[in-house]
């Protein structure tokens, strides 16, 4: 009966929701403060018939069909996303239920020669400026939707904090894990990117590994790589299934010039729905041998999307610096003003 099931869920329509994508994308989280990305999954499993609870730290729960429909020996697959960004400047937009404006643009580095992709910016809808999108991890909570409208039988569970050191996931709800099998997370930029060791803790074994690397790939999966935390290094650590970390196709998180390339969304989705068509309902142990890890890609992760705050102290130091040399040089306030604005234009702007 579940094969059936799953049969019929690859006949649905195989296009992502770019209306509800922009949508999630425009509500402002922050660590500590995700009721309105909450409100917003909730509300969906409320309009879907999906059972949801949340537990005391604040984490979304959703089983999308009943226990009794899988036979002995099958589990639930689970997609994991967290619901908090790192953008402070975002706090008064959640405390006055604000969106951020969210803006279409086509993408010129386009890494397809074939296909014009697109770019989704935020802008701060008092400022007008630039600001962080949130795709950290608002375009996994979109994708993780996606897969909800897509498998009858599914597990999803969303994160508060992780932000801050997965303090969220420290206090996942084990009841809700007994009948998963396997645990799919979309939390990394850009759409070819494997998590497999996180924060040195193995999220999958090698035979799991040999299973999923060739559908991966056929979806544009191929990187393997050792990476910071995230939700999955604690599922790993307090259960016994495997988990994965996927690319969901943002970029510079962390910082005002976060942006998303829907194309790589879209393949995160792809890439999503066909795992778990191919690992389906089965149960995958993870024994946490250790074996060769992963290249580590951490330097990469952090020196090609700096982090908002480290770039904005080392600013700091610059203009400080300068400003003090061109005081001692006896220059005026107009040629300091003229200074610090045009080094802002240079590198920040």
């Amino acid at each position: 009966m579940l094969f059936i099931i799953l049969f019929l869920s690859l006949l649905k329509i195989n296009t992502m929701n770019k209306d509800r994508l922009k949508e999630v994308l425009s509500i402002p989280s922050v660590y500590g403060e995700e009721g309105l990305v909450r409100d917003y999954i909730q509300k969906y499993a409320e309009d879907n018939g999906i059972d949801y609870h949340i537990d005391k730290k604040g984490n979304i729960y959703l089983t999308k069909g009943r226990e009794d429909n899988l036979t002995e020996g099958e589990f639930y697959p689970c997609v994991v996303a967290h619901m908090d960004t790192v953008h402070r400047n975002h706090i008064n937009l959640v405390y006055t239920n604000q969106r951020l404006d969210i803006v279409e643009q086509p993408y010129e580095n386009s890494q397809y020669t074939d296909l014009q992709q697109t770019a989704l910016i935020a802008k701060h809808p008092t400022t007008k400026e630039q600001t962080g999108i949130g795709g950290d991890d608002k375009c996994g909570v979109a994708v993780c939707l996606e897969m909800l409208d897509h498998f009858d039988i599914i597990k999803a569970a969303f994160f508060v904090e992780e932000e801050i050191g997965m303090k969220g996931s420290k206090e996942a709800d084990s009841e809700f894990f007994k009948k998963v099998g396997y645990a799919i997370q979309f939390d990394a930029p850009s759409s070819n990117w494997i998590t497999e060791v996180c924060s040195g803790q193995r999220l999958f074994d090698t035979d799991f590994k040999e299973l999923i690397t060739e559908d991966l790939s056929n979806n544009g999966y191929t990187t393997f790589s050792n990476d910071p935390f995230t939700d999955v290094n604690q599922l790993a650590q307090k259960f016994n299934f495997c988990c994965l970390n996927l690319g969901c196709g943002y970029y510079r998180q962390h910082t005002n010039h976060e942006y998303v390339i829907v194309e790589e969304v879209e393949d995160a989705i792809r890439a999503g729905k066909s795992l778990i068509t191919k690992l389906r309902f089965e149960y995958y142990e993870h024994k946490k041998n250790n074996v060769i890890l992963a290249e580590d890609r951490s330097d990469f992760y952090y020196d090609s999307y700096e982090d908002e705050e480290k770039l904005l102290q080392n600013m700091s130091v610059d203009i400080t610096e300068a400003v003090i040399e061109m005081l001692s040089e006896g220059c005026d306030k107009e040629e300091i003003s003229e200074f610090v604005q045009q080094y802002l234009e240079d590198n920040y702007y």
